[in-house]
């Protein structure tokens, strides 16, 4: 896909006498990205299609004759390595899914992408928001209106239940696997929600009288229940279970993890972490290092968050197969953010 979009791209450009360079200028790029674009290498993003089509004098449609399952797969990548998007690069995606929903009302993807492109334009507003809290609260440290903002922002402790609680995740759930009660995954989000907000006796009710009774993940959520109840003790034997039944599985090391880092207890979550990070197969998922990047940086370990952020990096790229321009700006800023602190 990416050859055919360079093809194209060289094409209108030597046909309109332009070099890379005036090419680069005109679309506020680098000459090294047209390069890139022309050979194959990277593709421009959704948000540059306006723009492209105004400098060649070409319709959208022209410029890039992709099927619709490419565009979908151009706007997952770009929402998963963009940390913000311009108002163009949303509003251009934002038409062409909706586009591709009203031509095809049985696209899942289209809807899904939609949904990950507004939670993706949410966290860069949350971004915004907490920003300007903070500037608040630094001029008015006394107003508690500052203290909520920021707390309702962030999903930070100790703000009203009215804004806390997640009941109306709990109520969709529930009516979900009324519909469809043998889609066992479904289990899994209802009790993460029940558990989540205090509704013990029915999360121990559901694993009790579903099929989800017999998975691995019931005895993880067993001891979820058990740590909810305030029994730590039994909520370590029940996760350890889970481990000592598959030794060689990352899930249950990814489950007990978090639950370490909400007990206080630093150095089992990185032991957890590290385990669930070498377990995987390749390609792997980066979480293990953006928590342990944030635990060390918590106990002042500067040096051991570096490298944490830096495997992220090195993982996206060798086995994702990210090119260093498609990495999600927001590590090498996390990175030099460190870099300054260290």
């Amino acid at each position: 896909m990416n050859i055919e979009l360079g093809k194209k791209i060289k094409a209108l450009r030597t046909e309109r006498n332009l070099t890379q360079e005036s090419l680069a200028e005109a679309l506020r790029v680098s000459p090294q990205a047209i390069s890139k674009w022309e050979n194959g290498v990277t593709a421009p993003d959704i948000g540059m299609l306006p723009m492209l089509s105004v400098t060649f004098g070409v319709t959208i449609d022209e410029l890039f004759s992709l099927t619709d399952e490419d565009n979908l797969k151009r706007i997952s990548n770009m929402l998963c390595t963009k940390r913000d998007l311009t108002e163009n690069a949303f509003t251009s995606t934002d038409g062409m899914l909706k586009g591709i929903a009203a031509r095809k009302p049985d696209c899942g993807d289209a809807y899904l992408r939609l949904a990950e492109l507004y939670e993706h334009r949410i966290r860069t507003l949350t971004r915004l928001a907490a920003d300007y809290a903070k500037q608040a609260i630094l001029l008015m440290p006394e107003k508690k209106a500052c203290h909520s903002v920021m707390t309702n922002v962030l999903h930070g402790y100790g703000g009203d239940w009215t804004c806390t609680n997640t009941l109306g995740m709990v109520r969709y759930y529930r009516g979900l696997m009324k519909r469809i009660p043998e889609w066992q995954e479904g289990w899994r989000w209802l009790l993460d929600q029940l558990i989540g907000n205090g509704l013990l006796d029915e999360a121990r009710t559901v694993i009790g009288t579903t099929a989800f009774k017999d998975n691995l993940l019931a005895k993880a959520r067993l001891g979820d229940i058990a740590y909810a109840e305030g029994n730590g003790g039994e909520a370590l034997r029940l996760w350890q279970e889970c481990i000592d039944e598959t030794p060689n599985e990352w899930q249950p090391y990814a489950w007990r993890a978090d639950k370490m880092v909400y007990m206080g207890r630093y150095d089992d979550a990185i032991r957890d972490y590290t385990s669930w990070f070498n377990k995987q197969p390749a390609p792997r998922y980066v979480d293990p290092c953006i928590c342990m990047a944030l635990l060390y940086e918590e106990i002042g370990d500067i040096t051991k968050a570096i490298k944490m952020r830096e495997e992220q990096y090195r993982i996206l790229i060798e086995e994702h197969g990210f090119h260093e321009d498609e990495v999600d700006s927001g590590i090498l800023q996390e990175l030099a953010r460190l870099q300054n602190i260290g």
